[in-house]
């Protein structure tokens, strides 16, 4: 009679019989603990350059330095044995895959009905942010929006101003002009918005980022400091050039000279 291991391997041999009555054969189980290096058996400290490698001269104590870490009981089977389990086996597998195809079917809708409440309680911000993506060189929203949904997080303050504070920059950047013509000298009411002091050995150089009354942009570099962030000055200037700066019209200004307020 043809015997077969659990894998569908061939058995050739006499096998033993259990209490039970059934075959079975005894397999040796490696021991993963120790090497013969050099034709010695030696305990194994790890793998180097792909080879095990032992500095300590130690016999394995896993084993007894025979090699064999244990001997187990290997059931034999007859082909129509094998067949039955082969076929249960299928039928459990079949079973937890339409079980776990199940579940994830069930986790996407649960998933789809979650993203479309999200959506709904907060259409007007991800609206806000989907039109901040657009041009956006360093996917900074797309990575914003792509975290919101991904955790269905509420927005926080924080992260609500900074998309209220963009929308509203690119909203003034969208109609900036440029301001007189080059080499014209005008008087400007300019608020700071930004003021960046740069010390040097040369002294300081000061670098603003302005809106005239109109709510164009103006720049300024130079050694006159017209300001800090939020306030508003009244200068007298030369236009030195006009530039455009990521799709912004900006006049650059030279010259600056505050004005005194009535």
């Amino acid at each position: 009679m043809e015997l077969f291991n659990r894998n569908g391997k061939v058995f050739n041999g006499s096998p033993e019989v259990n209490a039970k009555g059934k075959p079975y054969t005894q397999v040796a189980i490696a021991c993963d603990r120790c090497h013969v290096i050099n034709g010695q058996r030696l305990w194994i400290m790890g793998i180097e350059n792909n080879r095990p490698y032992s500095r300590t001269g130690f016999e394995c104590w896993t084993c007894g330095n025979t090699g064999v870490r244990k001997v187990v009981d290997d059931r034999l089977y007859t082909s129509e044995e094998l067949a039955k389990l082969n076929a249960s086996a299928d039928k459990r597998a079949d079973k937890r895959f339409a079980a776990e195809q199940a579940a994830a079917a069930a986790k996407a809708a649960n998933r789809a009905t979650a993203e479309t409440a999200y959506r709904a309680a907060n259409a007007d911000f991800l609206a806000k942010i989907a039109t901040l993506c657009v041009n956006d060189g360093q996917a900074f929203w797309d990575r914003l929006a792509a975290d919101l949904l991904s955790w269905f997080k509420t927005p926080t303050a924080r992260q609500i101003e900074l998309v209220e504070g963009e929308v509203a920059k690119r909203a003034k950047n969208a109609t900036s002009a440029f301001v007189g013509t080059v080499g014209d000298k005008i008087e400007l009411t300019l608020t700071i918005e930004r003021g960046i002091p740069v010390n040097s050995q040369f002294g300081t150089t000061y670098i603003n980022l302005c809106r005239d009354q109109n709510g164009n942009a103006v720049t300024y570099k130079g050694n006159s400091d017209i300001g800090a962030a939020g306030e508003v000055s009244n200068v007298r200037v030369t236009i030195k050039e006009h530039t455009i700066y990521n799709g912004v019209n900006q006049t650059v200004i030279q010259r600056p000279k505050l004005l005194q307020t009535a």
